[in-house]
């Protein structure tokens, strides 16, 4: 019972570390195109909380807040 535990908790939070890894690397690759297009997202705390705990789908939504905002 307690392996099976276990074994279900590496799983998620191998995906947590996967998704947060995943935003890090979209939020700096929107920032290196960003010399290019125009379109930058600034590195601050929240962004960058949002970016571990969503994702690239942080990523979008930070960037669409920033286009309507």
């Amino acid at each position: 019972m307690v392996l099976v535990i276990v074994i279900r908790l590496r799983k998620t939070l191998g995906a947590m570390v996967g998704a947060a890894l995943g935003g890090l690397f979209t939020l700096g690759l929107v920032n290196l195109t960003g010399l290019i297009t125009g379109v930058l997202l600034p590195l601050n705390l929240f962004s960058l909380l949002v970016c571990c705990l969503l994702g690239a789908p942080g990523v979008i939504s930070l960037l669409l807040l920033q286009l309507f905002w």
